[in-house]
């Protein structure tokens, strides 16, 4: 190759590994501003389609290896082997990951917000188009229900204390996404009366003959007896043949690491102790000795904890954002250009969602916002309403995907692709623990808040790897968390399914990317003395957008000589 072959062809696989995926991926058609044309299923063809596009770029990746690439080049080029393996790890256990779960499911809710609810119809063809959507969907939940029963013949099937939850969700989508693909007609002003009819006729039509008999047909799978009669009794990947391996393969992907399940366990139990001792100091803080239990109880009755209304939330959280804002400068160079804000999650899904959402900016709506949940504010407590706008919006997720989707000089890839989750949760978790230094905990509340989102994030390492290696159960799981938490029962009910029986390894990547940024800041530390530029660091962190860790502290070690050298 001659000098420049290697950036180039780094360039032209990231192009097109960008292409396939836009091609595929309706939610970052929407972010585009592009008109979707088809929904991803959940069928074993799709998968193979995606498991040879990655295996073909890392074929064209291994002649590059060794090759002399700049600092950007390298980046992508470690984007694209990380990408590519992922989605080899991911098809490789496409029979042992779970499409019917709460989780797994919760994209059918986007593809009919994100997608169909915010339809623009402009002309009579559009109004085509959207029918096709909607039959488009019918085909994604059946193929759910083909890979569930495809699933059941391989002995996986949902663990029995998930199958109460997984027909509630079911239920519930087959009752909402019939009513909500339905168009009203203030959204149809580009089409004539004619066209009105049709597309109406067209919907009803496709609902009651497609897509409920998928959503019937998909409850049909977990409610055949010969489904809850052959689930397991117990929960976690050590329990189905293949599942260890399954397990330590999702913990690599969810952690961007090869540290081992057993070692993040470990971990968490040591980080659970250290911040139940600086949580016990900022309780006699506030004056109070007894336990810490006992201290809990009290916080379910603190009248300041708790809004009346929703627009006392969205104030509580404003107030958190206006002490920030002034210290911006001090700890970042450059600030996304895109604007931050809050707005309230559709009210119809907030039962179902424990907090809400940060929402990145679109073609359509150029404003990075977090979607907070409005509902049974009795029992919402605020008292880490602090950390969970400096984890969400400021500085947190906002800073990372506002910036990285507004950097040029990044391929198309970079720019919108999301999909290393301890980047981005350990990114914002490392956000919000600037607080501490930046002043922003100085109340005790707001600081015990935030000690209790770290020991929440930290007990995840310890139950979600104790679950699925098979050496907790649910009850001592829920001990463990009861006692390294302030949720209340239903809520850890609710989190321990979610790690054993439905996204395992994910809820690793907030407290282990969390691990990853502060040690990477304490080496840049070392490394640089009295030279360290706290503001330059997050310049070299947040610059390159996501990245896989090792690629991360290669663009930090180069980024922070090039200023050094200045």
């Amino acid at each position: 190759m001659t000098t420049n072959e290697p950036g180039r062809e780094v360039g032209h696989l990231a192009d097109r590994y960008w292409e396939f995926l836009l091609e595929r991926e309706p939610l970052l058609r929407v972010r585009q501003g592009l008109p979707v044309e088809a929904l991803p299923g959940a069928s074993l063809a799709e998968s193979e389609e995606r498991e040879r596009f990655a295996a073909g770029v890392l074929e064209r990746m291994r002649p590059l290896d060794g090759a002399e690439l700049s600092g950007a080049d390298a980046d992508t080029a470690a984007v694209l082997v990380a990408l590519a393996e992922q989605e080899l790890r991911a098809h490789r256990w496409y029979w042992l990951t779970p499409a019917v779960t709460p989780y797994r499911l919760f994209p059918l809710s986007l593809y009919v917000d994100a997608v169909l609810g915010a339809f623009r119809f402009a002309e009579p063809a559009d109004g085509e188009r959207y029918v096709a959507l909607v039959h488009d969907l019918a085909r994604v939940v059946g193929s759910i229900g083909d890979k569930v029963a495809g699933q059941a013949a391989r002995g996986f099937r949902v663990p029995a204390p998930a199958l109460a939850g997984v027909r509630a969700t079911v239920e519930g989508l087959r009752s909402s996404a019939g009513r909500r693909v339905t168009v009203a007609d203030d959204r149809l002003g580009g089409l004539g009366p004619t066209g009105r009819g049709r597309l109406r006729d067209g919907v009803r039509r496709l609902v009651e003959a497609e897509l409920a008999p998928a959503f019937d047909r998909l409850l049909g799978c977990v409610d055949d007896p010969a489904y809850p009669g052959g689930a397991p009794r117990d929960v976690g990947w050590a329990h189905y043949e293949g599942g260890e391996e399954a397990y330590r393969d999702f913990v690599r992907t969810h952690t961007g690491s090869d540290t081992g399940p057993e070692r993040l366990h470990e971990l968490g139990r040591d980080q659970c102790r250290e911040l139940a001792e600086r949580m016990r100091e900022v309780r006699e803080a506030l004056g109070f000795h007894g336990t810490e239990a006992e201290f809990h109880e009290r916080l379910r009755t603190e009248p300041r904890l708790y809004a009346r209304t929703p627009e006392e939330v969205e104030a509580r959280f404003r107030g958190h954002l206006d002490r920030l804002e002034p210290r911006l400068p001090q700890w970042f160079a450059t600030l996304p250009a895109a604007p931050y804000g809050l707005a309230r999650l559709d009210p119809a899904l907030e039962p179902g969602m424990t907090f809400g959402y940060y929402e990145a900016p679109t073609a359509a709506s150029a404003v990075g916002r977090y979607r907070y949940n409005g509902s049974d504010l009795d029992r919402r407590s605020l008292i880490g309403s602090a950390s969970l706008i400096y984890h969400e919006l400021a500085p947190g997720h906002h800073f990372h995907l506002a910036r990285q989707a507004e950097d040029a000089a990044l391929p198309r890839l970079r720019r919108e692709a999301a999909e290393f989750g301890a980047f981005n949760e350990g990114w914002a978790e490392y956000a919000a623990g600037l607080g501490w230094e930046m002043g922003l905990y100085e109340d005790p509340w707001d600081a015990y808040g935030r000690l209790a989102q770290e020991r929440f994030t930290a007990q995840r390492l310890v139950v979600d790897t104790g679950l699925n290696l098979g050496t907790m159960d649910l009850a001592g799981a829920r001990d463990f968390m009861r006692a390294n938490s302030t949720e209340e029962d239903g809520q850890i009910a609710s989190d321990l399914l979610r790690y054993s029986t439905d996204l395992p390894g994910q809820a690793l990547s907030y407290r282990a990317g969390y691990l990853e940024f502060v040690r990477l800041r304490a080496e840049a530390e070392a490394g640089r003395g009295a030279g360290f530029d706290v503001r330059a660091f997050h310049e070299a962190v947040l610059g390159g957008g996501a990245l896989p860790f090792p690629a991360l502290r290669r663009r930090v070690a180069r980024e922070l000589k090039v200023v050094a050298d200045q």
